[in-house]
């Protein structure tokens, strides 16, 4: 038994279990925000999703840029609450597309030609 702590302790940087509470609490967060969009099976899925990457995105502050460890944990909260919102907005976005499929692709279709035409706007050659 020994041994296995030592090999998970050998591969485990200490700063990623240090910010597993940090990433705790910002899941816990995201997911207080986002209780009327999510089922309670989908809240526990971004929660536990949220919670095992968010540490990796706080570790990879520290050990990519040298950042401080409170740094890091800062980072660790907003990925976790960041993460958990944009898993809400996809599964928005699905349960619209589910609903009025066509309807979806028609507001799709017309948000992207007013982005197009709004940066066609900035080109010096645009038709007048």
């Amino acid at each position: 038994m020994l041994a296995i702590a030592d090999w998970i302790l050998d591969r485990v940087d200490t700063l990623a279990l240090w910010l597993v509470p940090p990433s705790m609490l910002g899941a816990f967060f995201g997911d207080a925000f986002r209780k009327d969009v999510l089922t309670p099976r989908q809240r526990f899925a971004a929660f536990a999703l949220s919670v095992a990457i968010s540490p990796l995105a706080g570790m990879a502050a520290g050990k990519e840029w040298g950042w401080h460890p409170y740094t890091c944990g800062v980072i660790t909260i907003l990925a976790a609450v960041l993460g958990t919102d944009m898993i809400a907005l996809v599964v928005s976005m699905v349960r619209e597309f589910r609903s009025d499929p066509w309807g979806t692709a028609g507001k799709s279709a017309d948000a992207i030609k007013k982005i197009a035409d709004a940066l066609l706007a900035f080109v010096p050659w645009r038709a007048k």
